[in-house]
């Protein structure tokens, strides 16, 4: 291998390496976002149906189940805090961006030398150096979150990852799968504090037997009169 060759495959590794850490701190700005957002709604769920057993509001708001709906919803707001706290949403995304905005940096140095005619070895040292400095003072992704960031850097280098249209869609479907995924908890969430309101306003409760009366046919409700 060349040294422009050389320094071409470091600055592809600078530019995806940037491009991910990127990704990942907009994906773990997003995590804070629903995750304080979820904790927020949670607490007013469970603060409305208190409110509704007040005011004994509800089809459903004097049974046993709402108690231990109230409970269970308590313990997942403390677990749910629990969870962010150690995630550190907040303060990893800060991280990730400051990893890429060093990087870029180190890119902007690099880049005349990607396609200078002469290798400069003394250059290549320190920016080689510089970029595995720069990885050392930040965390790495973890093995999950890592794949859909890095593969939605690839699709953004063109010149550097060239696929057909096949490979670009089947990569796209890729990178949404696995952020979906990494987000399925949230809707998750909504659709049981969705389904629990609902059963405590209106509830589940089939059709009642006079209600099956009145929808008989007329020669049926007949029949009936006559015995």
């Amino acid at each position: 291998m060349s040294g422009t060759d050389s320094f071409k495959n470091l600055y592809k590794k600078m530019d995806a390496t940037s491009k991910t850490r990127f990704h990942a701190s907009r994906r773990l700005r997003l995590h804070a976002k629903l995750s304080t957002y979820t904790v927020v709604i949670l607490s007013l769920v469970l603060i409305l149906v208190s409110l509704m057993q007040a005011y004994d509001l509800g089809a459903n708001i004097k049974r046993k189940e709402v108690v231990l709906l109230q409970v269970f919803a308590s313990i997942a707001v403390l677990v749910y805090s629990l969870l962010i706290e150690k995630n550190d949403f907040s303060n990893r995304s800060e991280k990730m961006y400051s990893c890429a905005s060093k990087l870029g940096e180190l890119k902007q140095e690099a880049h005349p030398n990607k396609t200078a005619t002469d290798f400069d070895q003394k250059k290549y040292d320190e920016c080689w150096k510089g970029y595995h400095d720069v990885l050392k003072l930040y965390e790495t992704h973890s093995n999950n979150d890592f794949r859909g960031d890095y593969l939605r850097a690839k699709l953004e280098m063109r010149e550097d990852y060239v696929m057909d249209r096949l490979e670009r869609v089947t990569m796209s479907a890729k990178v949404w799968g696995s952020y979906a995924l990494n987000f399925v908890t949230y809707p998750m969430v909504a659709a049981v504090l969705i389904l629990a309101l609902y059963w405590v306003w209106v509830g589940f409760a089939p059709p009642s037997a006079g209600t099956e009366i009145s929808t008989q046919s007329p020669q049926k409700q007949s029949i009936s009169s006559d015995r």
